[in-house]
């Protein structure tokens, strides 16, 4: 095989992306990986992995404030230091990273450190300065199979002002200068009030902005009704059916306008996280577009294969779907190199387990008891309350429950 030539290309390295490429060289396929950013993708640098220790910092303040029922007295309040919270983030989001690189050279995995462009006939051209030839051309090679995984990217409506000063997102909501004294969180999804969650822990007065009339719509409705319960227990302020319009300067603040169904609401903090939602990142695939790959506003259409409708070509991940769970796309990442060498593999999205690191943390699999009783007949709730649960009560825990939904069958 030319040095230039791959059994499989994966373009993108992120939780999908360099789950294929491993899966792929397991199977035998000598295999390139292409990633313009960084190994582990969004996931590990800038969502998962620094939301997760960020968030383990919050709830240790929150715990440290409320020992002294325990028993536990401390001479003076805790104090939040930014800079060593980034500072422990950033070595987490590094180890993880690293050892993306270790399973890559372990696995005789060659990365490409560009942009990685591809056309149709799966040739592959990888531009950036640091992975040009010497010669300063860009990096070429051509695979039989190609795995896109190029992941998305924030969301940023048209509002006007969203590229003022001291408007973030859940990109680069990361390496603030210092703790906000006051954000406003445009969006109550997931991503949204797990940032929310997040910042309020760890000291930051937060306000969420919801254009819909619930937050976190696609949740069930009791554990949703707990959730906002919850929020505003702990300082939260939640503004639903509210439309941002703008976001201007106030003095030193910034100030976001709403429509809501009572009248225009103004809102102001110190900052404003977009999060919103997020959209497929595309950059580097605007040839196989205009080459016919079928994609639906950038969503890039797959089948249960993970096969795209172009010969030799799959997706996964973010890319395809508005999932946003990394072990999705690693799941579909190992049934899209199944298939591109030879095997024959599907992928199943009726049980998939979605976690929400909210406080309290939220965890689900399967129908919410409102679409299991519109799809079926004589379903049964059962419901375990942790006020009654003895380990929930030793550790002043009790704030949830477990559902149960069953089916006649069960």
């Amino acid at each position: 095989m030319a040095s230039n030539q791959y059994d499989v290309a994966v373009i993108g390295a992120g939780p999908g992306g360099y789950v294929a490429a491993i899966r792929a060289a397991q199977l035998g396929a000598r295999v390139a990986i292409v990633e313009k950013q960084y190994l582990g993708g969004t996931c590990l640098n800038v969502g998962c992995i620094p939301s997760k220790a960020m968030l383990h910092i919050a709830e240790v303040m929150h715990s440290v404030a409320s020992m002294g029922e325990l028993g536990i007295e401390f001479p003076q309040p805790p104090t939040f230091d930014m800079h060593k919270a980034v500072a422990f983030t950033d070595s987490v989001v590094k180890r993880m990273t690293g050892g993306i690189g270790v399973l890559m050279k372990g696995n005789r995995i060659e990365v490409f450190d560009g942009l990685g462009t591809v056309d149709a006939s799966r040739n592959v051209t990888v531009t950036r300065s640091e992975s040009t030839k010497s010669d300063g051309s860009p990096q070429q090679f051509s695979a039989e199979k190609i795995i896109l995984a190029t992941g998305s990217v924030p969301l940023l409506p048209p509002f006007p002002g969203i590229d003022g000063r001291n408007v973030i997102n859940s990109d680069t909501c990361w390496h603030l200068p210092k703790l906000p004294e006051s954000i406003i969180c445009v969006g109550g999804g997931v991503i949204g009030v797990e940032l929310a969650c997040m910042f309020n822990g760890i000291g930051s007065q937060v306000t969420i902005v919801e254009m819909l009339p619930s937050v976190m719509a696609p949740v069930d409705d009791e554990v949703r009704n707990l959730l906002v319960r919850s929020l505003s227990k702990r300082g939260i302020t939640i503004a639903t059916n509210a439309k941002v319009e703008s976001i201007t300067d106030e003095g030193n603040l910034k100030k976001v306008t709403a429509s809501t169904p009572k009248g225009e609401q103004s809102i102001s903090g110190e900052y404003v996280l977009i999060a919103v939602s997020r959209r497929a990142n595309t950059s580097g695939l605007e040839q196989l577009m205009e080459q016919g790959l079928d994609n639906d506003r950038g969503r890039v259409r797959a089948n249960e294969r993970m096969e795209t409708n172009l010969p030799g070509i799959y997706a996964i991940g973010d890319l395809v779907h508005g999932a946003g769970l990394a072990h999705v796309a690693s799941t579909e990442g190992e049934v899209a190199a199944d298939n591109a060498m030879g095997h024959s593999a599907r992928m199943d999205y009726d049980v998939v387990p979605n976690p929400i690191y909210t406080f309290p943390e939220i965890a689900f699999v399967g129908l919410t008891e409102a679409q299991a009783k519109e799809h079926y007949s004589d379903v049964r709730v059962e419901r375990f309350p942790w006020v009654a649960n003895g380990k929930a009560v030793g550790s002043a825990n009790t704030e949830g429950f477990t559902k149960v939904i069953l089916g006649k069958h069960n």
